[in-house]
């Protein structure tokens, strides 16, 4: 107990001095540099992350050639109550992601890059491998992409499905340290597929076919035996600070019946509902932002026990929404805010990674009613691409099936990089 309240208050800590130390030095935009030597020219240490085109020419197939890539960590102490009582404790450092992305540009407006995960999970393990001894685990995505105006655009490989405005947003740009359970409840789909956009008059369109399984060697290539499924996108600026969304992902899955994979060997690359639909809002002007989803999912593939939850069955409906305002306190520091709710689905908090290694129940249990609140703070030490991330997350709600109630309260602290 003693340990649990100690580490508890040095998260506190952490997340009170990023604001406290940001607030007392706003408006000194001086270095330590300037201060020792004002004959030191203007250098400026974030430049380092610029510093990623390998080859770059005007002419020539060959355009340009640039490698990329980006490391997360994240420590997360939280405690969790079942029925009143304390069942669960997680206190973990974790290597969140390490990725190795290489983009190359063509001419006539060709491109082709991957993003490949190195290192990609909890850090119980130290090693950098975990799949067959190689040193790619998997594709985040690989793909061709050719875009002949600014007005269409096609791009064929294993891409992000989009659905809502937070899941769309990449990991090196999302303000929260992990997304709104419903979110990965609905979204985080990275299927094999074609996609054609376009845009007129401002108003953004894109569909897209897709295979949703893989084969089990890697690094996953496309299985072909796999259920098969389409998306439908639409963008609606209203004017220069607000914009409207529609997505739609639908997968072949028999009404809930079947897994997206189908027949083929790796099916993590669909959704669990045959039809997930979400209506988003963005909004932002000056240091004021917010962005929203209400989401609906439609015949969820079937999830089994977890603890004292029941299985949710074949064919399962859910829906919620979120709610995030942001606003920069200062040009380094900004305060996040969101509030969800999910009607039902698998619990999805920053602990992601199975049971807490001390031999209890799977952590992540099947919940209905579920509400989540979110407070934290981005300290930009290189705008996003070194940045510092604190904040508390309190969920509640019911064990599926039952009249459990279940109760979390998350510290968490992470640091990301990406150049």
């Amino acid at each position: 107990m003693k340990e649990q309240n100690y580490l508890k208050s040095h998260a506190t800590l952490v997340c009170t001095g990023l604001l406290s130390a940001q607030l007392v030095t706003a408006g000194n935009t001086g270095s330590v540099l300037d201060d020792l030597n004002p004959m030191v020219p203007d250098l400026n240490r974030c430049d380092i992350f610029d510093k990623n085109t390998l080859y770059e020419s005007d002419s020539g197939f060959f355009r340009k050639i640039r490698l990329q890539g980006r490391y997360h960590a994240q420590y997360i102490n939280q405690v969790e109550h079942i029925d009143g009582v304390r069942n669960n404790e997680f206190d973990q450092t974790q290597h969140r992601r390490a990725r190795i992305q290489m983009t190359f540009d063509f001419a006539n407006n060709l491109s082709f890059g991957f993003d490949a995960n190195f290192s990609d999970g909890d850090s119980t393990s130290t090693e950098l491998v975990s799949n067959g001894g190689t040193f790619i685990n998997n594709f985040q995505t690989i793909n061709f992409q050719w875009k002949p105006s600014d007005d269409f655009y096609v791009i064929i490989g294993k891409d992000k499905q989009d659905i809502t405005r937070e899941d769309i947003q990449s990991s090196r740009f999302i303000k929260t340290i992990e997304r709104a359970p419903i979110v990965n409840e609905i979204g985080q789909q990275r299927p094999w597929g074609a996609q054609v956009g376009w845009v007129t008059n401002g108003i953004e369109q894109r569909v897209g076919a897709w295979v949703y399984g893989a084969h089990a060697q890697g690094p996953q290539w496309v299985d072909f035996s796999a259920n098969k499924g389409l998306s439908y996108n639409l963008t609606v600026p209203v004017n220069e600070n607000l914009g409207l969304h529609f997505d739609w992902n639908y997968v072949d899955n028999d009404g809930g019946r079947d897994r997206a994979r189908g027949d083929a060997d790796v099916g993590t690359f669909g959704s669990a509902y045959e039809h997930a639909l979400a209506l988003g809002v963005d909004y932002e002007k000056d240091r004021f932002k917010i962005i929203s989803d209400i989401i609906y999912g439609v015949n969820r593939e079937r999830s089994g026990a977890y603890g004292g939850s029941e299985e949710i069955p074949a064919g399962n409906d859910t829906w919620g929404f979120y709610v995030m305002p942001s606003y920069k306190i200062t040009e380094k520091l900004e305060g996040v805010f969101r509030y969800q709710y999910m009607d039902s689905g698998r619990e999805q908090r920053p602990l992601r990674f199975g049971n807490d290694g001390d031999g209890d129940e799977n952590a992540r249990f099947n919940v209905e009613n579920y509400h989540s609140i979110y407070a934290g703070f981005q300290y930009f030490l290189c705008g996003e691409n070194l940045k510092l991330m604190c904040g508390y997350e309190h969920a509640c709600g019911d064990l599926f099936g039952t009249n459990t109630e279940i109760e979390t309260g998350s510290w968490q602290f992470a640091m990301r990089t990406y150049f």
